[in-house]
């Protein structure tokens, strides 16, 4: 079942933009730095306006590059409904029944930072192709000298399965809602499993396929 490519998250969006023009391996380290921005461990009001900054940054870029922010976020919601669920239950007192409100507190600042690194991986993938990625990486392998252990096939190839579990996502996710299916979680029970496996049977054709090649 084909999936309209401008639907999935994490995939390649043409465009002339300043961003779509920049040097893939400065959008990389440039949107990997912001990623571990979101996660700075200082003082609390310190950390939120990182995160803060880091959102802005985000959302100004999105829009540069004609995307928008809301698309930068797309596909997340079953990775921040499984993330409160884990905090909620972390945060709620059985005895006597309540809700811890500093656990609750900290389960809205992580899922801000979650948002952030999400958001950049999307903003990266979204402006830059495997093939630009792949071939800074290898610019970099090069002036290291680094060719023997060959690093930029094995990141580019981990890189690649990022908007890979994205596609099959939402094919499996677009069958589940054709066949009335609902949002609850029975669905992540039933299709996340469907979507490792599928990554699995990816990940052995591409192995046997560089095997093939001597790679």
């Amino acid at each position: 079942m084909a999936v309209n490519s401008k639907q999935v998250p994490w995939s390649y969006r043409k465009g002339s933009s300043p961003l779509h023009k920049l040097p893939a391996g400065f959008k990389l380290f440039f949107l990997f730095l912001l990623s571990l921005a979101a996660f700075f461990p200082g003082p609390e009001i310190i950390s939120l306006a990182v995160i803060a900054s880091t959102a802005f940054i985000l959302l100004v870029f999105s829009f540069i590059a004609g995307i928008g922010p809301m698309a930068l976020l797309r596909g997340s919601s079953p990775l921040f409904f499984a993330i409160l669920a884990v905090f909620f239950f972390q945060a709620a007192e059985f005895s006597p029944p309540g809700i811890n409100l500093t656990g609750l507190k900290e389960s809205i600042v992580f899922c801000a930072r979650i948002a952030a690194a999400f958001a950049a991986g999307s903003l990266l993938f979204s402006v830059t192709t495997p093939g630009e990625i792949r071939k800074s990486l290898s610019r970099l392998e090069t002036f290291l000298h680094l060719k023997k252990l060959k690093p930029s096939l094995s990141i580019s190839l981990m890189l690649g399965f990022l908007p890979r579990f994205f596609e099959i996502w939402e094919d499996v996710n677009l069958a589940w809602k054709s066949r009335a299916g609902k949002k609850s979680l029975s669905r992540l029970v039933i299709l996340v499993p469907l979507v490792i496996e599928r990554l699995m049977i990816k990940a052995a054709d591409t192995a046997s396929a560089m095997e093939s090649r001597g790679a």
